[in-house]
């Protein structure tokens, strides 16, 4: 294997950090290099999201790194497997060999990614309203289409129309998925939601934001940083912490997959499970062969797709999948033990590849009894790590 992850770390998680994140992305980096041992002067490469406001020139400023290599992946939660990747390949070509990955935002108390991001501007003297966060917005905005929720909750509609769902069976299938989500919060000290749990009566209390989306269908808005530390085989094998190895890792894209989007495939399709089957021929491994999987669950039903496109239920099943053993514990695959983006924090996928590496390690407070990989997924975009 080409690459290991030697190091996590992040903040804390909150509504309100009153910090800049540019010192969030400093203390996140810096728990990741005391976590494995490693010295801040022994970086050499760097890979962050463009949408994170910290650039690489001011950590290289924070820490006094000489990068010999630093890249970028865009479109938001498609970002955490592909900084893996990224990282990866960089050491495996040579071009680093300590590489580290980041995510950083006040997501909260500054960018709001779940509200309706929109202005009016004079084009020709008429307001045009946009979409600016939902995909495609220049089409989608006019209509009032403008949020993520929005557009997820018509990935709901048409999930439930094509697999034949009653309306009942829905609510309690993306209900299930919350709840469970929470109870692993409440396993989770570092989780926003820790000591918050959720049942049914109060799941179905929540207000709605899309129908059928209720208000705990939907990801945290989060202020917080998250990082990882990649190295080269023999770096990982020197450091006291156990190396977790990058098996396998697949950035795709195709037209209306770069982000949210109600055109295109829905994130179950047939595109999106040739993607997953060429991850795992790529891993050696069957999706059976998992120990936990970590899937972008920017809104309840994300989760259901996630889990049909990469193999946990066949197409249009996994709503029943999930009435029938959920996606804790008793689970044949466990999901977003953490709690996920639902209940422990929205850090754009980063929260899960760290908790992805503490279950290979055997430290999650979630931890699976059983041995094997952990999948990391999000849309077209995924990555196996293996102890």
């Amino acid at each position: 294997m080409s690459a290991a992850v030697i190091g996590i770390g992040q903040t804390a998680y909150s509504r309100a950090s009153r910090r800049s994140e540019w010192s969030l992305a400093v203390e996140a980096i810096e728990r990741a290099l005391a976590d494995c041992g490693v010295a801040p002067g022994d970086v050499d490469g760097l890979v962050r999201y463009s949408y994170d406001a910290v650039d690489e020139a001011m950590l290289v400023r924070s820490f006094g790194w000489r990068l010999r290599y630093y890249s970028q992946t865009g479109y938001g939660g498609l970002g955490a497997p592909a900084v893996l990747a990224q990282a990866s390949a960089a050491v495996a070509s040579g071009q680093a060999r300590i590489v580290v990955c980041y995510r950083s935002l006040n997501g909260y108390s500054t960018t709001r990614y779940g509200r309706a991001e929109r202005s009016l501007g004079c084009a020709g003297g008429e307001f045009v309203a946009r979409g600016d966060r939902a995909p495609s917005g220049a089409f989608a905005g006019p209509y009032g289409l403008l949020s993520p929720g929005q557009v997820m909750a018509m990935w709901a509609r048409r999930y439930q129309w094509e697999a034949g769902i009653a309306e009942q069976d829905l609510v309690r299938a993306l209900s299930r998925v919350a709840i469970d989500q929470r109870a692993q919060a409440q396993r989770n000290p570092a989780a926003v939601m820790h000591g918050r749990p959720l049942n049914e009566d109060a799941y179905l209390a929540g207000r709605v934001i899309a129908s059928p989306l209720r208000v705990f269908d939907l990801a945290l808005e989060t202020d917080g940083a998250a990082a990882v530390v990649v190295a080269a085989p023999d770096v990982a094998r020197a450091v006291a912490t156990p190396p977790v190895w990058i098996t396998a890792a697949v950035v795709g894209m195709f037209a209306y997959a770069e982000s949210i989007s109600v055109y295109g495939e829905l994130r179950n399709g047939p595109t999106y499970r040739e993607i997953a089957e060429r991850l795992f021929a790529e891993a050696s491994v069957r999706p059976a062969d998992l120990r936990a999987a970590m899937i972008y669950d920017a809104t309840s039903v994300s989760v259901l797709l996630g889990m049909e496109a990469y193999g946990l239920a066949a197409p249009g099943t996994a709503w029943r999948a999930v009435l029938d053993h959920g996606i804790g514990d008793t689970a044949p695959v466990p999901v977003n033990t953490s709690g996920g983006h639902l209940s422990e924090a929205y850090v754009h996928g980063m929260n899960l590849v760290v908790e992805a590496v503490r279950q290979c390690r055997g430290s999650s407070s979630a931890q699976v009894e059983r041995s094997g990989p952990v999948l990391v997924s999000s849309g077209p975009s995924a990555v196996v790590l293996s102890p």
